[in-house]
């Protein structure tokens, strides 16, 4: 039945239009734009693009099925590291393709350029407050004091890009700074769960702003030389050593030793895995400069990051404690201190104190307990005693750091202990843990907005649970209730997925079962899925082959990992309500909710105490 009959075309297709507009508002309405969509289209786009062209640049030698190249791509830039195809018989530029994306796919790339939308945003923003009206270069109408940088309320000195300078002094400053200091209305009634700000005036909501927006472009500074300087002396460090010292497996492979001392360090820091040798790291497990240069990498890129970046912040505040009182020295100190104090309004991988020593202690506890399993069960192993002493120490610290997020193998897989395999298996599903745990933990509104605590609790215990949890309170119960949600959550959360992926595989390689039920059996395919979903890359291989285990599978299953990597790479990312990925107008909405319901607590409180006075 055609639309609007008797109508002509032109004002068919302007019904058609005006009828379809509701709807596209309503999607519009119901699927808004933010920082997780953006991450999804960037991870799916870019590989559809890319296995295009890596697939239509192979050589005579070097062909490769659409589906093989697909499958690299996204492996490639979801840091998974799984290898369909052995690298070295690649082309030169088929490498380059896959090492942009290993170097554009890590989470502190993607972390830059959100710092780098919100710094633009927040520039924006002061823009329309009047604060980035006054000229560079003008007198500062505030005076250095007693360690403090004293400005008139609503009154800043500017800085180098014509922004006035807002500072922020200690909590606690002494009555006499309260006049100049412009945050000192930041205290125990306006600092919120998740260190919003709340129950702040419109004036004070525009200080915040500034001291934010120097914060960010502190970050926005710091961030990206972390990432290009560990790289930078990284893959040269290793370049330099594997060219003069072991060019033999790089020459032997058809690779360039300094070629593969870059792609290395690369895919070490961002933790993809992939290596140009066939054999992986097997041909350096003696070599202890490689290792512990890859370990460190692997380390400083992923689990260990928020730590360093942290130590880094904090020794430049006791550098700038030390230097000489000055209006720059003192608003450098100042936006540092702000960052070390208020981290999850600023940064995504930034956490508070004790949050980052909980962090850094579940690092060092989780490797532990892998070297000591790596030691214990493998006793006997002729694969590992054949290793001397000193390397076989060495190569299990290494594998044990790799296989929570790096994906590189120092031993195969395969020859390994079967209750080590198991280890690995549940260390690769719980790499992101410590780091979506921290998050969440040091980001209460978060966890509440996904509904991580039990639908059955109070709503009186889950507001115990935030207030209990403040920076300067430590409860063990409420910490242990929160962390056994979100751990229930999160499994909720992954294992249909696993389920089902695991399940539709298996279905697919039933043929390749019963051929050959040892390589294609369920518990490697498990392995293959936990490897993949967890974006780590360690794979039990195949008998005789250098490539992964799912290099023997069919293409359907190959697809259905492709899209098992693009959602285990998604895992661990904040909400959409994070402070730390929102733009400011939505930092002051999340605000507001949490004034409303703190007024609402107080008001309630209130009424209690009245009614009680009453009876």
């Amino acid at each position: 039945m055609s639309l609007a009959p008797g109508l002509d075309r032109n004002q068919r297709a302007a019904a058609a239009a005006t009828s379809w507009h509701p709807l596209l508002v309503r999607l519009a309405r119901r699927r808004p734009v933010n920082f997780i969509s953006i991450h999804y289209a960037y991870f799916i786009l870019v590989p559809l693009i890319c296995s295009i062209i890596l697939w239509a640049s192979a050589g005579p030698t070097s062909s490769i099925a659409y589906v093989d190249s697909l499958f690299l791509v996204v492996s490639a830039i979801t840091e998974a590291g799984l290898n369909t195809v052995d690298l070295s018989n690649l082309t030169t530029w088929q490498q380059i393709i896959l090492f942009l994306l290993i170097l554009c796919g890590g989470s502190v790339w993607a972390s830059i350029w959100l710092i780098v939308v919100r710094r633009r945003s927040f520039k924006r923003l002061l823009q329309s407050d009047g604060l980035y009206d006054r000229p560079p270069g003008q007198p500062a109408e505030g005076c250095a004091r007693q360690g403090t940088l004293c400005v008139e309320r609503g009154a800043c000195s500017p800085n180098n890009d014509g922004i006035k300078q807002v500072s922020l002094s200690s909590m606690n400053a002494s009555p006499a700074d309260a006049e100049c200091n412009p945050l000192i209305f930041l205290n125990n009634k306006t600092i919120g769960r998740n260190r919003s700000f709340v129950n702040i005036s419109p004036e004070e909501q525009k200080l915040v702003r500034g001291v934010e927006y120097r914060a960010l472009s502190l970050l926005s500074v710091v961030v990206p030389l972390y990432f290009a300087l560990w790289q930078l002396l990284g893959c040269l460090g290793l370049g330099a050593w594997i060219a003069n010292n072991r060019p033999g497996p790089a020459l032997a492979n058809g690779i360039n030793p300094w070629w593969l001392g870059i792609f290395n360090g690369v895919s070490a820091f961002n933790n993809s895995g992939m290596s140009l040798l066939d054999a992986n790291v097997v041909p350096y497990q003696t070599s202890h400069y490689v290792l512990i240069t890859m370990g460190l990498m692997i380390l400083a890129g992923n689990t260990a990051y928020p730590v360093l970046l942290r130590l880094i912040l904090w020794v430049m505040f006791q550098i700038l404690k030390a230097l000489p009182a000055g209006p720059r020295v003192l608003t450098a100190k100042l936006t540092v201190e702000y960052i070390l104090k208020y981290p999850r309004r600023v940064y995504t991988s930034l956490f508070p104190t004790r949050h980052t020593w909980w962090l850094a202690c579940m690092v060092v506890l989780l490797n532990s307990v892998g070297l000591t399993a790596f030691e214990v069960l493998n006793a006997g192993n002729p694969l590992i005693e054949a290793i001397p002493p000193g390397s076989r120490h060495l190569d299990g610290l290494f594998q044990t750091i790799a296989v929570r997020a790096g994906g590189f193998y120092v031993v195969p897989i395969a020859d390994l202990h079967i209750g080590v395999l198991i280890l690995y298996l549940i260390m690769m599903y719980i790499s992101a843990f410590p780091v979506i745990l921290t998050a969440r933990h040091s980001n209460i509104h978060e966890a509440k907005y996904r509904g991580h605590f039990p639908h059955d609790a109070s709503s009186s215990d889950i507001e115990g649970l935030i207030i209990r949890d403040s920076p300067n309170h430590f409860d063990f119960q409420s910490a242990s209730l929160f962390i056994s949600q979100q751990v229930k959550g999160q499994l909720a959360h992954d294992m249909w997925l696993l389920a089902m992926a695991v399940f539709i595989i298996t279905t697919i390689e039933a043929s390749n079962f019963s051929r050959d039920p040892v390589s294609y059996s369920v518990f490697n395919i498990m392995f293959e899925v936990v490897s993949a979903y967890g974006c780590v890359g360690l794979s039990v291989g195949l008998p005789n082959k250098n490539y992964s285990f799912s290099g023997g599978w069919h293409s359907a299953s190959k697809l259905i990992l492709c899209l098992v990597m693009i959602r285990g790479r998604h895992r661990d990312l904040p909400a959409s309500t994070d402070y730390a990925v929102c733009l400011p107008g939505k930092h002051e909405e999340l605000g507001k909710e949490d004034g409303h319901r703190a007024n609402s607590r107080t008001d309630g409180k209130r009424r209690g105490l009245q009614c009680a006075k009453l009876s």
